[in-house]
């Protein structure tokens, strides 16, 4: 009897007790904007958000816009985790088709933090400049924000009004 009590004593303390180093959880119930978010990546970093935007994928790589951010440039590197949830093949579908779509995605966002852990063993004006420099995420560091999507909300189609005009489907 007692070592039943001692394992659902232990059951129903497990989640009160904090993991070091795991991303922080937020309520995600409110949708923010692109510009909120990159205009504010301190509020949000490592954190779990909710964002309306434009999905655009190339051959390289996927990344999130807003016409009316920024006059609508590419400002976050999309990234799937393995097991997205909610309506991922629908996104699949439009995005196939059209190379954009508009969704809103929940995800861990992350900013241009400083570099974490360089590694000694790198000549000094390398370990210097990670130590000096933001993180950039990305093909070839294009971005300085990314997200990492756990569960596509929403995905509709773009509206003509607001499809991007070069052949990428980006504006750089």
């Amino acid at each position: 009897m007692k070592r039943l009590l001692a394992l659902i004593t232990v059951a129903l303390s497990l989640p009160l007790i904090g993991t070091h180093g795991v991303v922080a959880q937020k309520p995600t119930s409110r949708v923010l904007s692109l510009c909120t978010l990159v205009n504010n990546w301190q509020d949000y970093n490592r954190q779990k958000v909710r964002v309306r935007v434009i999905l655009g994928a190339g051959a390289e790589q996927t990344w999130l816009y807003d016409p009316m951010c920024r006059n609508g440039e590419a400002l976050t590197h999309v990234s799937f985790r393995q097991h997205v949830e909610g309506d991922a093949k629908r996104l699949d579908r439009i995005v196939a088709k059209d190379r954009q779509a508009w969704v809103i995605l929940e995800g861990v966002f992350y900013g241009p933090e400083p570099y974490r852990n360089v590694d000694p063993q790198l000549p000094s004006s390398i370990r210097e400049r990670l130590i000096n420099s933001p993180r950039r995420y990305g093909h070839m560091d294009s971005f300085e924000t990314m997200i990492e999507v756990t569960r596509v909300i929403k995905a509709t189609e773009v509206p003509t009004q607001d499809m991007v005009k070069n052949s990428e489907g980006c504006r750089w």
